[in-house]
This record gives C-alpha cells, structure tokens and sequence, in this order.
C-alpha cells in the first residue's frame, strides 16, 4: 500500500495542478502517505478511513502536529472515499487525495495525464499486483462494515470492476 500512497500523492498532486487548485503540499503529502493505513486491516463495525484517520490523528500529533494540523490530515484521509458530494475543488485536502487515488485505483482522469510521466511514476512505485490486493481489500473492507462507504460504493458503482479493469499492466 505505501507505493499506492505515493503514487495517490504524485497523481492528485498533477490532477490539482491541470485544475490549477491551490493546495498545502506538506498537508496533503502526509495525508496521501497516511490514507489507507486501516485498509488492509478492517475493523468490524468501523469505516477504515475513520479507523486510519484516528491513527494517523495520533501519529502526527505524536510527531508535533499542531492540533489544527491533525484534524486538517484527519479530516482529508476520513472524507477521501466519499463520493458524489459534487466538490471536484482539489484544494480540499480529502478531494485531492480522491482525486489522486481515484487515478491510482481505477484509472480515472489518466486520459488527461502524460503517458510518459506516467509509466515513470509507475517504475519508481511499481503496483506489484496492486490490483489483487485492492479487490481484497475492498471486499474485506465492506465484509467488515456492511452499511459502509465501501460496500456501498462496491454495490452501487461497480466498483470491483472498474478496479479489475484499470488501464494499468500489473
């Protein structure tokens, strides 16, 4: 998951900048590198973006976060799988790191972006069959918390399916 996180970050970071959005790079650098850190390990009964927006709370806090600054980072990762709130603004934190997982996870917007730059990004953070481990994460995920955003999202959008056929060679 961390190449994900990376590649989460380097994709929102060029999707804002196409978008011309304005964002703080420190606060959504550590919030793409923190935002599935309860993916792959679901907690029945809580959203894993809610569970991970806890830790990563106390991480950075721990770390010296200003209370300001850890809710801003808590707040991103808790909000980056909500979808259709019809806010493509890439400057809030929690749409930027939809935006650049969406790319990563899917596919989406990848139309825009440079081929080239693209397969670059992939040979410094490789997917190593990333596509496997996301369908299982995201069945867990829902398994988990079965009147969540995941299963929802799984349920309603296809979502496995737009994640099986993502136009990236594994």
């Amino acid at each position: 998951m961390l190449a994900h996180s990376y590649r989460t970050y380097f994709f929102g970071r060029v999707l804002a900048d196409l978008d011309g959005a304005c964002y703080d790079d420190e606060l959504v650098y550590v919030s793409c590198l923190l935002h599935d850190l309860n993916l792959e390990h679901p907690t029945p009964g809580s959203c894993f973006a809610v569970t991970g927006a806890e830790r990563a709370a106390r991480f950075v806090s721990a770390a010296g976060a200003t209370p300001d600054r850890t809710q801003a980072i808590a707040t991103a990762i808790t909000t980056h799988i909500t979808p259709g709130n019809g806010n493509d603004d890439l400057s809030i934190p929690g749409r930027f790191i939809y935006a650049g997982a969406s790319a990563d996870v899917i596919g989406a917007r990848i139309s825009e972006l440079d081929p080239t730059w693209v397969n670059e990004l992939l040979e410094l953070h490789p997917r190593h069959n990333f596509t496997k481990h996301m369908i299982t994460a995201m069945t867990n995920e829902a398994k988990a918390m079965p009147q969540g955003r995941t299963r929802w999202l799984n349920t309603h959008t296809g979502l496995l399916q737009l994640i099986r056929f993502a136009p990236f060679a594994e």
